[in-house]
């Protein structure tokens, strides 16, 4: 019998283990010329719950556009050939467990180097990966920002 209790302890632990959820933070952040409009068009998708978090504020309260615009210029810098550059908040969607955010920089007449540092949720999630993919006159080019590393640059 005394042989068994170790089984069953370890079947109970493993179970326990299985079944439990381990949040998963990440994002992705698509960057994308559009040389016909001269504007970069940037949508990120983060976590609902964590966004949220973040900001103290449900998706659906009436000043949450507010907050997700200065939570964007406090995270994210964009530069471009060297030039820090300024975006605008567009919109957000919420779909299902996330959010899309949309933001745009305008006036940008040709791009030989993006550099992006996106801390997004990293202040509250210090494992959190933000994945940025950047598409440039059909070349694309990703990188990762971290914790100790928060700041990509892709050249074209």
């Amino acid at each position: 019998m005394k042989k068994f209790i170790p089984i069953v302890l370890s079947i109970v632990f493993l179970s326990f283990y299985a079944f439990h959820s381990n949040d998963f933070y990440t994002s992705i952040t698509k960057v994308e010329y559009v040389s016909g409009n001269k504007t970069l068009k940037i949508s990120s998708k983060v976590d609902l719950e964590h966004i949220e978090q973040a900001l103290g504020k449900k998706v659906g309260a009436g000043d949450f556009d507010a907050s997700i615009s200065r939570y964007l210029q406090n995270n994210v810098k964009i530069s471009v050939n060297d030039t820090p550059v300024n975006f605008v908040f567009s919109s957000k969607n919420p779909d299902g467990n996330v959010v899309w955010i949309y933001y745009e920089i305008t006036g940008i007449s040709s791009i030989s180097s993006i550099g992006i540092k996106n801390t997004l949720l990293i202040d509250k999630f210090p494992d959190q990966q933000n994945f940025v993919n950047v598409i440039v006159n059909g070349q694309k080019k990703s990188f990762v920002c971290k914790k100790g590393s928060e700041t990509g640059k892709v050249t074209f």
